[in-house]
């Protein structure tokens, strides 16, 4: 308050016009939040699709793990990825919103394979670090799922979204295909280079989702708790 005792009304006046303005910027623009997603979850398709039928005879080959040992790998995988999913909820609802904890969520898992390749010669040497560092990455990859979910929910009409939910068919489509290029560039050179084309990928999808920051509102995920 002033010495007069009144509030002033210049900065409630200028963020009052910002938020309309915003506002109106996305409604205008929102009937491209389904294709963002979709474009985003191709390209995160085909990046995934290039490794992660190999990751088990990476552990095997290369690192030396037992089979036994790659299995209990992948009964930790689905354990990590639940408890994330729900942080990551948490998280959206708490604080940042949808978009932007998703994209958090999403550097820190491609970071994770970055690592996994700048660092190779001495994580391949230590599986007992190597092995948390993949099972991170890949919780870190796959909680946002009920996020992006949500946001397709709220912004497709009831009547278009088997039609969107439908076009998951061809992102698996190109999942198969990659996966055959993946097969390729490990042969031809090493899984590493795999791993390390994925994460470019897979960089490029999230600099794709993150067109949605905009788009979506970051109080709508607090709003639809």
């Amino acid at each position: 308050s002033n010495a007069s005792g009144e509030e002033p009304i210049t900065t409630p006046l200028l963020s009052e016009e910002t938020t309309t303005t915003t506002q109106s910027f996305q409604k205008r623009y929102q009937f491209l939040i389904p294709y963002i997603l979709f474009a985003s979850s191709f390209i995160m398709s085909i990046g995934s699709g290039m490794t992660v039928k190999f990751f088990p005879l990476f552990f095997k080959d290369t690192v030396g793990l037992s089979p036994t040992h790659v299995q209990m790998i992948y009964v930790l995988v689905p354990i990590v990825m639940a408890s994330c999913s729900g942080v990551a909820t948490f998280l959206a609802k708490k604080y940042g919103g949808r978009v932007p904890v998703t994209i958090l969520l999403e550097c820190a898992g491609v970071s994770c394979l970055y690592a996994m390749v700048m660092f190779q010669n001495y994580l391949d040497r230590h599986p007992w670090l190597l092995v948390p560092v993949y099972v991170v990455r890949t919780a870190l990859m796959n909680c946002p799922y009920p996020l992006q979910e949500s946001i397709l929910m709220d912004f497709v009409a009831k009547e278009k979204r088997a039609r969107w939910k439908s076009l998951e068919s061809i992102a698996a489509f190109g999942w198969c295909g990659s996966a055959a290029l993946g097969g390729y560039v490990a042969d031809r050179w090493s899984y590493s280079t795999t791993f390390f084309l994925t994460a470019i990928i897979q960089s490029l999808g999230i600099l794709v989702f993150a067109l949605l920051l905009p788009l979506v509102p970051r109080q709508e995920a607090a709003a639809s708790g």
